[in-house]
């Protein structure tokens, strides 16, 4: 499959070409579930916030301004949309967030990227977690990374620098 330009597909959608989703999903399926992973912590409900926020998304392509990257917009949904059901959930049942059987033991899991996921998720810190995601996978620079969680450059780029540091060493 070839890469077409995402700025482009989206300006396309804009123009009522729903055609081009299929590719625009395709470049931005990875960064949104797994930003949308962090907060939950659940691999299906990801998957249901995931549909949610391209919906949204695609209900609120005429609002995108181009001034901002697209994958920082669709995360930015993504996050809001995971957030709100967080605190939904929260208020229903509590939940031990921090015991990590709980949260890991129920997956199992053969895809090599899940096992790689789940041993990050292991290590590091929510925001370490994040910043590595939002780098690796979503492949966005660390202004963007820096623009979306609200944190200045230097502290994207020194936390991105040790959550590596960390995976070295337990490597």
């Amino acid at each position: 499959m070839v890469k077409k330009d995402i700025n482009e597909l989206v300006k396309q959608l804009q123009n009522g070409n729903i055609e081009v989703f299929d590719d625009i999903y395709y470049q931005t399926k990875n960064i949104v579930y797994y930003s949308i992973f962090i907060i939950l912590k659940d691999y299906q409900l990801s998957e249901d916030i995931m549909q949610d926020t391209y919906l949204k998304a695609l209900n609120k392509i005429h609002t995108y301004k181009r001034k901002a990257h697209f994958k920082s917009w669709l995360v930015t949904i993504a996050k809001n949309l995971a957030i709100n059901e967080f605190n939904r959930r929260k208020r229903e049942m509590l939940i031990d967030i921090s015991d990590q059987e709980y949260i890991f033991g129920s997956t199992a899991s053969t895809s090599e990227n899940e096992v790689l996921i789940t041993q990050i998720f292991k290590i590091l810190s929510d925001t370490e977690k994040e910043v590595v995601l939002l780098h690796v996978v979503g492949d966005l620079k660390h202004r963007e990374i820096a623009a979306i969680l609200n944190k200045p450059l230097g502290t994207v780029t020194w936390t991105y620098n040790q959550a590596i540091k960390k995976l070295r060493n337990y490597i």
